[in-house]
């Protein structure tokens, strides 16, 4: 038969049993509770909202970047397409100005059927070359009877006149335009000057 242990003995092993009540926490179980604390969730959640403020604040700045590049961009498309409409403008107005004239040497009564085809032949001609330079944004600008504007008229010659205001436009020799709201050329005209006063 076995020996019953004795109370002393008995009353040491319990004494040597580890007691989970006496031993210090771990730091595992430190920082979990340190998570659930209300400074510790503020400071986790003011993180979060300052991270989100970043992002929003980078955002904003990309799209006003790419909203800046695509203006820019059109702004860039639409003046290279004026300027190759300009240039292409600008040689067709001496074929527009030759045809000008050489309807303006045909007598509209004429009665020579040649002639009167050559007449319609020119009509034709211009009617199709101002069609094309409007659809281009091509205007005529207005000469004859207006006041001398300098930004869009060029004085080739002046009249001294009483009849006529001083700086009104007398005759147009060259039709101006423009093109796109921009001066394509400017019309050459006569302008009317007071007329001297004789000293004697």
């Amino acid at each position: 038969m076995k020996e019953r242990q004795k109370p002393e003995e008995e009353n040491a092993l319990k004494n040597e049993e580890p007691s989970d009540e006496n031993e210090p926490k771990g730091a595992d179980d430190n920082g979990a509770a340190e998570e659930q604390t209300p400074d510790f969730l503020l400071r986790t959640l003011e993180s979060v909202r300052k991270e989100r403020d970043e992002y929003y604040d980078l955002l904003l700045r990309k799209q006003a970047e790419f909203d800046n590049y695509r203006k820019r961009t059109l702004r860039e498309r639409d003046e290279a397409r004026v300027a190759a409409l300009t240039e292409m403008s600008k040689e067709l107005l001496p074929v527009l100005d030759a045809a000008e004239k050489g309807l303006g040497a045909l007598s509209a009564d004429t009665r020579d059927p040649k002639l009167a085809g050559y007449r319609q032949g020119y009509e034709l001609l211009l009617r199709n070359m101002r069609s094309v330079l409007e659809k281009f944004g091509v205007k005529e600008l207005p000469a004859l009877g207006e006041k001398f504007d300098p930004s869009v008229h060029e004085a080739v010659i002046t009249e001294a006149t009483d009849e006529h205001e001083e700086g009104r436009v007398l005759e147009e020799y060259r039709k101006g335009y423009t093109i796109s709201d921009r001066l394509l050329r400017p019309a050459q005209v006569k302008v009317a000057v007071p007329t001297p006063v004789d000293s004697d």
